[in-house]
């Protein structure tokens, strides 16, 4: 697993954006280049989806789940593997992340 991290406006979300193809450029801008996984696998917008994923920082969240029912959810709309192999890996997610003491909280929103 790879985590990103830094500062507000370091470009972390344009960077993710442009390895999964989800920046929308304007008119005479391009984006170009060759991004590999391991030097080995062309990374393309399809590919990208068996190697990995990312929620958008303002993709919509339920206030009221808890962190281990917000992982449940989005996995159940995005693995193509049995329930229970999904709750093996949300469960080694939320080890990895350091949220095992927090799981059943609810994640909480804008007041």
């Amino acid at each position: 697993m790879t985590y990103i991290m830094g500062a507000s406006g370091a470009g972390k979300t344009s960077l993710l954006n442009a390895l999964c193809d989800r920046i929308g450029l304007k008119r005479g801008d391009s984006l170009t280049g060759e991004i590999r996984l391991n030097d080995r696998y062309k990374l393309t917008q399809q590919t990208y989806g068996k190697f990995g994923s990312y929620v958008m920082q303002d993709d919509i969240l339920f206030r009221y789940f808890t962190v281990k029912e917000a992982f449940t959810f989005a996995a159940r709309l995005k693995l193509k593997c049995s329930e229970a192999q999904q709750d093996r890996r949300i469960n080694d997610l939320i080890t990895e992340l350091g949220l095992t003491a927090c799981q059943d909280t609810p994640i909480g929103g804008i007041l």
